[in-house]
């Protein structure tokens, strides 16, 4: 039986938390399941896939059976690898005839989604539906979707992947920004080049306040930041240089709420790069970044005078940048490492280190922040040298819990590098 372990979703910070279950130590001893407390049982039926737990106590007896039909008892739907008649039977006997109880439905199955919303229009019954997950769907069928998400008044999360390219991707833009009461939104679409222009909002505006999507040109930035004002959290996994000429303008866009920006940079020079920190992102607390090539990305007097003049509230700096190198232009450690040393890193616990490699045709460098409570998933690759940290010690680093193993040599020194990763 397929047991898939659940937690209450009351808001979307609170997806990564376990509930406990209780139990006051002078009471008595339960001798008899039916002992149990119906809080209890819903604590329970929270960690068990909601079919499983029709399917085991709902002709148990009467009281399991109110229990089940208790109408105020949230539903939590997660599909993914299913065989047919199973779904048949999820479908007739759980999804149908609840569809009103139903607050999260996770599908990453394009033929259920297919079969499930057909027509488009019975989505509208889902009236208590407050996370939507669609994973690996196409994408004209996520625009029709889309269209009737409007209609449901709690959806606040929404996470979607499109497996096919987007041809116009403003069109699904403007939809989730329609949303009424979105606050989390996770947005990955695939697309051959960029798309007409993203005019800025007038009058349009979003709540959402976490947004995650995969891709951005950076010319996309203010116009797409204008419709979501009330931002705090911001992920964009690859953020692209822009494939025409950039026109500068500023636009007035006020983010007071944006604290924490995540930036996985594509081909982006440093200049670019501040000019976007100037004018949208002076008031963040939180920076992830992570780039390559460019070496400006490791000028420390001219992150220094960013940091001072334009990132006054930075507390948390966390930088990754991979670069190549050969005889002519190797930049030494130790000299990178002395520029990254000085009194104003030092006050803020700020610290560094180095990692070089080879791979088949050219040897490479990563320089990245070393404080353990930063990194929380790392590149190991075959390797000449240790990972030197502005001490000259090696490190070792505590907090990774996600490790990405480029080549075969590598995998010896894992345990060196790692010693809290379970292998």
């Amino acid at each position: 039986m397929e047991q898939i372990k659940r937690k209450r979703q009351n808001d979307f910070t609170d997806n990564n938390k376990k509930k406990k279950l209780i139990f006051n130590s002078h009471r008595d001893s339960f001798t008899h399941l039916e002992d149990l407390s119906n809080e209890l049982f819903y604590e329970i039926f929270d960690y068990l896939d909601i079919y499983d737990v029709y399917e085991a106590f709902s002709k148990v007896n009467s009281r399991f059976e109110n229990l089940l039909n208790d109408p105020t008892l949230p539903i939590r739907i997660s599909l993914s690898f299913i065989s047919k008649s199973k779904f048949e039977r999820y479908n007739t006997n759980i999804i149908i005839p609840f569809q009103y109880r139903i607050t999260l439905l996770h599908l990453s199955n394009p033929l259920i989604i297919e079969r499930l919303f057909s027509p488009i229009s019975i989505l509208l019954k889902f009236i208590r539906l407050e996370n939507r997950h669609l994973l690996n769907i196409e994408s004209k069928y996520f625009e029709e979707i889309l269209i009737h998400l409007i209609s449901l008044p709690f959806l606040y999360s929404l996470i979607v992947s499109c497996t096919d390219n987007v041809q116009n991707n403003n069109i699904f833009y403007h939809q989730i920004f329609r949303l009424p009461v979105l606050k989390y939104c996770k947005l990955s679409l695939t697309r051959n080049s960029q798309s007409n222009s993203l005019s800025m909002a007038t009058t349009e505006f979003s709540p959402i306040e976490y947004f995650i999507i995969n891709q951005l040109y950076i010319d996309e930035l203010y116009a797409f930041l204008s419709y979501i004002p009330q931002i705090r959290r911001l992920s964009i996994q690859n953020l692209y240089k822009s494939p025409k000429k950039i026109i500068r303008e500023f636009y007035p866009i006020v983010l007071n709420r944006l604290r924490h920006v995540s930036l996985n940079i594509i081909d982006v020079n440093f200049d670019e790069f501040q000019f976007t920190i100037k004018n949208l992102f002076n008031q963040i607390e939180i920076l992830y970044i992570s780039t390559k090539n460019d070496r400006a990305y490791i000028d420390a007097n001219r992150w220094q005078e960013l940091i001072l003049f334009h990132l006054p509230n930075l507390r948390i700096f966390d930088i990754q940048h991979k670069y190549s190198f050969n005889k002519t232009n190797h930049l030494r450690c130790d000299d990178l490492s002395d520029k990254f040393n000085s009194l104003f890193w030092f006050e803020r616990k700020w610290f560094f280190g180095h990692h070089i490699y080879h791979s088949q045709n050219d040897d490479h460098a990563i320089f990245f922040s070393t404080n353990p409570y930063r990194r929380k998933q790392h590149i190991l690759c075959e390797e000449t040298n240790e990972n030197i940290n502005r001490n000259g010690e090696k490190s070792h680093i505590h907090s990774v819990n996600h490790l990405l193993i480029q080549t075969k040599k590598a995998v010896i020194n894992c345990q060196n590098y790692f010693p809290n990763y379970p292998y």
